[in-house]
């Protein structure tokens, strides 16, 4: 069975906009003068639910009360920090739910409607029983959430390869490239959904990454194209590469994003990243080659395992 929750509104633009940037639904499709009715719906590619909203003529006339609530549960206390902090940069006011249970799991907001909104977090215990998972398992990690807080905090450093996903946890270190596409291997050992792993291409330069800035300096160039990875759960941006990485520090960099699986950290992502490089140094007309501009990449990166 397939759940739709459907629901009259004044704006579909407003609604859209909070739905998408604030709990991190997806618009999945809509229709336009269907019966003097417009419509959107939203919700995630791969869910069994969505909502739908639609406009007309008529104003609504929704009544409701208190206690009606739509509950958006997320998976781990990352990402439950990022929706706060997302709340906090757009200025909405956290609410008291009526509810005593919502005060304690839960936060409260309002969305243009009115109609209020909690999110929760609902920890996703590993259900696999695949080497890796087990792997994490026997090193006291629980759940998915517990897993995200361990490989932040690893230091960051180049592993002895990327096919062993396992040697974030072995050599207790791991770069955005292995800690990312481990945690999506095992997200999708375990069938967790709305987990991907993302390649993204961004101009690196000495404001978004000020360990590189001096390198960066004496080559004369003003930034690298750099290749990054990432997560979108729930489709919101997550950077777990430290505890001090923040991807909104770079979302006004990111040239170009593609989504990419586990295995393509190894060979895929270097040969992506350097053909990009190659393609930038001729449409810029960039006056270095492409062999030197990967030399000074790799004087920055160095910098970085400092």
């Amino acid at each position: 069975m397939t759940f739709r929750y459907a629901r009259h509104t004044t704006d579909l633009k407003q609604i859209q906009k909070f739905y998408t940037e604030i709990v991190g639904l997806e618009k999945l499709g809509g229709f336009e003068n269907h019966n003097n009715y417009d419509g959107l719906f939203l919700g995630h590619k791969n869910a069994n639910w969505h909502l739908e909203f639609t406009t007309s003529i008529e104003k609504p006339e929704s009544k409701f009360d208190e206690d009606d609530i739509l509950v958006f549960y997320v998976n781990s206390e990352i990402e439950f920090k990022k929706i706060k902090k997302t709340l906090q940069q757009k200025n909405i006011n956290l609410e008291i739910p009526k509810n005593p249970y919502w005060v304690e799991n839960g936060i409260m907001i309002s969305d243009p409607d009115n109609f209020k909104v909690i999110f929760s977090v609902r920890h996703q215990n590993f259900n696999s029983t695949d080497n890796l998972t087990t792997f994490v398992k026997d090193n006291g990690i629980e759940n998915w959430s517990e897993l995200i807080e361990f490989i932040q905090k690893l230091p960051y450093g180049r592993n002895q390869n990327r096919e062993d996903f396992s040697l974030v946890i072995k050599e207790k270190k791991g770069t955005c490239s292995s800690k990312h596409s481990f945690l999506k291997k095992v997200a999708e050992l375990n069938n967790f959904d709305n987990v991907k792993l993302i390649l993204g291409m961004y101009r690196m330069n000495n404001l978004n990454t000020p360990k590189i800035g001096e390198t960066l300096l004496e080559s004369g160039l003003e930034y690298i194209p750099e290749a990054h990875c990432y997560l979108k759960l729930n489709n919101q941006r997550i950077d777990i590469t430290n505890c001090n990485s923040d991807i909104e520090n770079l979302i006004c960099d990111i040239i170009e994003e593609i989504e990419i699986e586990p295995e393509q950290v190894n060979t895929f992502k270097v040969d992506y990243h350097k053909k990009y490089i190659q393609n930038w140094v001729i449409e810029n007309e960039v006056r270095m080659d492409f062999e030197k501009i990967w030399e000074i990449r790799e004087q920055c990166i160095k910098k970085l395992e400092q």
